[in-house]
């Protein structure tokens, strides 16, 4: 087999999507809401589309002989789009989804680390800081979803030219040549307890997948990492800024130590996974 026909997603990494979110401790309120859809005008530049969320919640008052049921509908949260330049296709360019409970931000148009890093600092700041003395954060999540896809005939890919065979995270069978059922799925799952720079149990998921879009074999992987704290962190815009932006870096360095563990030598050098600029 070549490795010459498997390409990473955008070319020099393979990254699709990278997404950050942030859980707040307790729930929004209507008014809260509001002052971040007030703050998010400030993000117009980067994010020219917004879209407000509703939800309804129900209630049912029983009485002796009767039931009353009710509905009441009140803010939900709100969307911001950046639209892919030049193109109208349904996934944007970058998103924030804001809710009563989170923040996602979510950049499919990835270039390096440290700008994803830089960038959903900057919008986390612009809309968390007229509530900052009151909100507090029970965890932060990194996800990555990698893509390679294979042009050339689907028997010749060998997987254990892509995959390293003493991986800890595939099991031996994905190595097995199966004729026409060549499409998988793995996932599993774990905790740790961390203490730098917080107290927090981390949990690491890891997806890794052979399948078909658009009539073309690919591989997916897709990592996640949640820090979960045991109480919620406050002044996350103040002092504790600094150590989550640490803790950010932890989760990164968590996830390019899994790729390193699943990938062969040749397709981390395909992705400069080990490059000194990511």
């Amino acid at each position: 087999m070549s490795l010459n026909h498997l390409h990473p997603f955008a070319g020099q990494h393979a990254i699709q999507s990278a997404v950050f979110a942030l859980a707040f401790a307790t729930e929004l309120d209507v008014d809260s809401l509001r002052i971040l859809r007030d703050a998010s005008t400030s993000l117009k530049h980067d994010f020219p589309d917004i879209q407000d969320q509703h939800r309804t919640t129900f209630s049912i008052q029983i009485r002796p002989g009767h039931q009353t049921p009710s509905a009441a509908l009140d803010a939900g949260g709100f969307i911001l789009n950046r639209p892919v330049p030049g193109a109208n296709q349904a996934v944007p360019a970058r998103s924030i989804a804001v809710s009563r409970e989170n923040i996602i931000i979510a950049i499919n148009d990835y270039t390096r680390w440290e700008k994803f890093k830089s960038d959903t600092d900057r919008y986390v700041r612009t809309l968390l800081a007229p509530i900052k003395e009151s909100l507090g954060v029970v965890s932060i999540g990194l996800q990555f979803t990698d893509i390679f896809v294979w042009r050339a005939d689907p028997l010749d890919l060998d997987l254990s030219e892509v995959f390293s065979k003493n991986t800890l995270y595939l099991t031996p069978n994905v190595f097995q040549k199966a004729g026409d059922a060549m499409l998988w799925h793995s996932h599993h799952g774990f905790f740790s307890e961390q203490s730098d720079p917080f107290n927090f149990q981390l949990l690491d998921n890891i997806n890794v997948a052979r399948n078909i879009a658009l009539g073309t074999h690919q591989i997916q992987i897709l990592t996640s990492h949640q820090a979960k704290f045991p109480q919620p962190i406050y002044k996350i815009l103040d002092e504790n800024g600094p150590s989550l932006f640490k803790l950010e870096d932890i989760l990164h360095s968590k996830n390019k130590e899994i790729l390193a563990d699943l990938l062969s030598e040749e397709v981390q050098e395909k992705i400069n996974l080990n490059a000194p600029r990511d």
